[in-house]
């Protein structure tokens, strides 16, 4: 048969561990003012409208909210109802959250079953989760019996709550519990218990039994070396006892073994004249300060004057009190409902912070559940009757954040943000060869202005070493576009025609994709601007630019020249063009006289051009002569040619443009093939004419990976990729210009 309950007193001499509180306060940015809202303290030493934290934050007060109130309105229509429920709410942000420069370990709130009556005062519904049997604290919880009972009223715990919080950004700040609860009743002295395990314990509602983690009579020990250093922590009990117009009083204490405790003497702190325990082996010793103090926090009770008047706000939901000999649901509490108490634990001594033996011990969870229950009087070993819980409380945290992905753009700086899943982590964020523009306060965001690899590095907290690191490697989206641009007269004889910007030449493969389209810019004397790709202007000699922008990146480049009417007197010449034996022939009738020579000019892409050849003039009589010039090196695919008059007085005149397409029969291939020699690559370039090569291989950052120059000859020619220029499995992307003209791009996987 199951023992239930079995209590062995072990006490020595008696010397009261009762800590009395002070008669609340404001700690740690958070009020201790028997009152559940932020940003306002209604009892205690301060009183009025003062910035602050507690449970409940309302959005015109200033201050934040302990507890999350999403579903408040179904919560309150219940309780309205009249429907004996039970629920948990806990933060509204994750674990070690910094919030008003302080790290929030964990917070919760409980709403607990109760024993409720009609409006005769007759019990229409008992407590499901109260003692049976005579259990006590000290006990093994195991041996432990919940029942659904009717328990007094002023045991009934209705709301509880609890938070704890470094008060400071700093792990090694000042570490502080605060906690509450309201009953039912409100009559006469009440005594309830904050008890926090190591270990997990849960309840069993079916079975109406405990299971416990805890290896030490059901519970987890402290313990000591032999100078009195913390070698491990354990369970801690607060039994708050409270009588109506004073402050609570506290009485604190650590699980141990018997022997711990008549052979330790703690270096943080002294044990005190109370031992409970169940066994011989175990119990809840009691601990007073090394100083003597007592003065360990604050706490207090809604209590007024006049009960009548006392209008303070319970929860969101509401809460249920007394009214005369039955019970209302009620959005405030009554007088002397609420006690609330606020304990800095690193002047007790209960902070891992302070226990060097443990290394890094602040920055992991210290509890893993917790337990409140009310008792039947003052005393630490008086019957328990009511509880809620247990619940998980301080779980351990774990980084476990993701990151996303973004590229640097030429009109785009990259975003890289920590999304936080169960805990609030500390970042610090490195790199060698990018650039960090900005971030954030608590650093979960920055942003680059270069591609390049950046290290996240993450701690549970401020002071906390680095458990976890991330890199990221950044591509950067900054291939330009091809700007030129060329000028004719209109046929009107009084504008200016411009031609801008080759989409072709812009629409070469990137890692990032081909052109997703241009925008033109254009600018020139007199104010002239233009925003479409071949615009008209007054005929004003000056320096005129096209700004040409690629909308997939936002990435620029110009082209500027000088034009003026003299320059763009229309040459009279017919000029034609047609592939000769792999070379390309243009003739033109010679129709001017006192010119000096033909610049015949060439371009790939019919904007920018460049010198293929000159003629000398011979100025015949004959304006009916012709004037023929060979091209033998016309870029690979179609050609564009214009002729340049140059008179002896230095005028320069155009002729117009024309374009001599390439017959399929002569187009030069291009491929990629491997070599088995050495893993290697090679660029097969079949061409009908040399010309200076130039190739470049990127990355897909865009990161110049490796370059080759190289004359290349009619014909065939290979050119060599060693595979030594790989590293690891990068995807390449592999150019190749022929004398200034783009030609070949292809996007290769390792």
């Amino acid at each position: 048969m199951k023992t239930i309950c079995l209590l062995l007193f072990l006490i020595t001499l008696h010397c009261s561990a009762l800590a009395q509180l002070n008669n609340g306060g404001f700690h740690a940015f958070f009020g201790v003012d028997g009152d559940t809202k932020g940003g306002y303290l209604k009892y205690g030493p301060q009183t009025g409208s003062i910035s602050s934290d507690d449970w409940f934050s309302p959005s015109s007060l200033s201050g934040s909210n302990v507890i999350d109130t999403a579903n408040a309105a179904y919560y309150r229509s219940q309780l309205q109802a009249g429907n004996n429920i039970s629920f948990v709410k806990r933060m509204p942000v994750l674990l070690y959250s910094n919030m008003n420069g302080r790290i929030w370990l964990d917070g919760i709130y409980a709403r607990d079953y109760i024993v409720q009556l009609n409006t005769s005062g007759s019990i229409t519904a008992s407590d499901t989760t109260a003692f049976t049997g005579g259990c006590k604290n000290g006990d093994d919880p195991s041996n432990w019996t919940g029942a659904t009972a009717n328990v007094p009223d002023k045991t009934d715990l209705t709301d509880v709550f609890a938070h704890m919080r470094r008060n400071g950004r700093n792990v090694h700040d000042s570490l502080w519990l605060f906690a509450g609860a309201s009953t039912i009743g409100i009559a006469g002295s009440r005594y309830f218990d904050i008890e926090m395990y190591k270990n997990y314990i849960s309840y069993n509602a079916a079975s109406h039994s405990f299971t416990t983690g805890g290896p030490n009579a059901g519970h987890t020990q402290w313990m000591f070396d032999a100078s009195g250093n913390i070698t491990q922590t354990g369970d801690i009990i607060v039994a708050v006892n409270y009588s109506s117009g004073g402050a609570p009083a506290i009485d604190l204490r650590i699980w141990v073994s018997n022997t711990t405790y008549n052979t330790i003497t703690p270096t943080l702190f002294n044990f005190g004249s109370s031992f409970n325990g169940s066994t011989t082996s175990y119990g809840y010793a009691s601990i007073v300060s090394k100083t003597g103090t007592t003065e360990f926090g604050s706490g207090m009770a809604n209590y007024s004057a006049t009960a009548a008047q006392d209008t303070t706000y319970g929860t969101p939901w509401g809460t249920r009190s007394l009214a005369g000999t039955t019970q209302q649901w009620s959005a405030q509490f009554q007088s002397l409902q609420l006690i609330e108490v606020g304990i800095n634990l690193t002047r007790i001594g209960l902070d891992p912070a302070l226990y060097t033996a443990l290394g890094s011990s602040a920055c992991q969870s210290t509890f893993a559940s917790i337990f409140f229950k009310s008792r039947s009087s003052t005393s630490f070993a008086s019957n328990l009757q009511d509880f809620v819980g247990p619940l998980d409380f301080l779980k351990s945290p774990v980084l476990d954040y993701t990151t996303n992905a973004d590229s640097v753009r030429c009109n785009h700086m990259a975003s890289l943000i920590v999304t936080n899943n169960t805990t609030a982590g500390y970042y610090t964020w490195k790199t060698a060869n990018g650039s960090i523009a900005g971030s954030n306060s608590d650093s979960t965001a920055i942003t680059v202005n270069k591609g390049g690899t950046y290290i996240i590095e993450a701690a549970v907290a401020q002071g906390c070493p680095v458990t976890r690191r991330d890199t990221l490697v950044i591509a950067a989206d900054t291939f330009p576009p091809v700007a030129s641009f060329s000028v004719n007269a209109a046929p009107d004889a009084s504008h200016f025609q411009f031609y801008g910007g080759d989409t072709g030449a812009s629409n070469y493969s990137t890692p990032f994709g081909h052109s997703l389209g241009l925008t033109w810019s254009w600018s020139g004397p007199n104010g002239f601007t233009a925003a479409v790709q071949n615009p008209l202007s007054n005929m004003n000699s000056g320096n005129y630019q096209l700004t040409l922008t690629e909308q997939r990146n936002g990435c620029q480049s110009t082209a500027s020249q000088y034009i003026s009417l003299a320059l763009l007197s229309a040459a009279n010449i017919s000029l034609t063009g047609a592939w000769v034996n792999k070379s390309i022939l243009l003739s033109w009738k010679d129709t001017y006289t006192d010119i000096v020579a033909y610049e015949v000019e060439r371009s790939g892409t019919g904007m920018s051009f460049g010198r293929a050849g000159t003629v000398l003039a011979n100025n015949s009589p004959d304006r009916n002569a012709l004037v023929l010039f060979t091209d033998t090196s016309p870029v690979p695919g179609d050609n564009f040619y214009r002729i340049t008059i140059i008179t002896k007085t230095g005028e320069r005149h155009y002729s117009d443009i024309i374009k001599v397409n390439r017959p399929a029969t002569e187009r030069g291939r291009f491929y990629l093939i491997k070599n088995d020699r050495d893993a290697g690559l090679r660029l097969m370039a079949n061409i009908d004419a040399g010309g200076y090569g130039k190739m470049n291989v990127y990355d897909v950052s865009g990161r110049l990976i490796f370059a080759k120059h190289c004359l290349l000859t009619r014909g065939g020619n290979t050119i060599e990729i060693p595979s030594a220029n790989r590293r690891g499995n990068n995807t390449w992307v592999i150019t190749l210009y022929i004398n200034n003209q783009f030609v070949f791009s292809q996007k290769t996987m390792p």
